[in-house]
């Protein structure tokens, strides 16, 4: 039976390693101006219409739970830093996109950092940079693999429009 149990946990553990990214090191960055538990550091920038572009992002956890679901705004510039518009032509035309996005390969622990892609996003052409920052930051609760059924953290203001402590 000893034999079977550390089997698993060999199994469990080497499964668990393929599925992660490496994680970045250093000491955690300056926390975000909205006060944000969570700071997202673009890595790469994928562009794509019709939900084929991606952002990687390296992201620093500072709140004392792991977090596994977010909200997010991102806004994207081009070689020459101007600003980009999202959805152009339409009614829902921006300077920034927002997004929804959970699991288990987002997760990231308590005061520390992880690293992840965001796909399936409208990216424009253009796009050389991205900047994304926290709407809203959902906790996992002590069962490890739900959610807390409260967002740990919500941003203040309209959902629409970029806060301007972020302009």
């Amino acid at each position: 039976m000893r034999n079977i149990r550390v089997a698993l946990l060999t199994t469990t553990a080497l499964v668990a390693g393929a599925c992660s990214k490496s994680k970045p090191a250093g000491p955690p960055p300056a926390k975000p101006a909205t006060g944000a538990p969570i700071v997202f550091q673009v890595t790469k920038v994928t562009p794509g219409e019709s939900h084929n572009g991606a952002i990687g992002v390296n992201a620093y956890n500072f709140s004392d739970k792991t977090v596994a679901g977010y909200s997010i705004k991102m806004r994207y510039a081009d070689q020459t830093g101007a600003r980009l518009k999202v959805k152009p032509g339409t009614a829902f035309e921006k300077d920034f996109d927002f997004w929804s996005m959970q699991g288990p390969d987002m997760k990231c622990g308590p005061k520390s950092w992880c690293s992840f892609d965001i796909t399936d996003l409208d990216v424009p052409a253009t796009a050389v940079n991205a900047e994304v920052i926290a709407d809203q930051v959902r906790s996992i609760s002590s069962d490890g693999v739900t959610f807390d059924p409260e967002p740990l953290w919500k941003l203040d203001g309209d959902f629409m429009k970029w806060p301007e402590s972020m302009k």
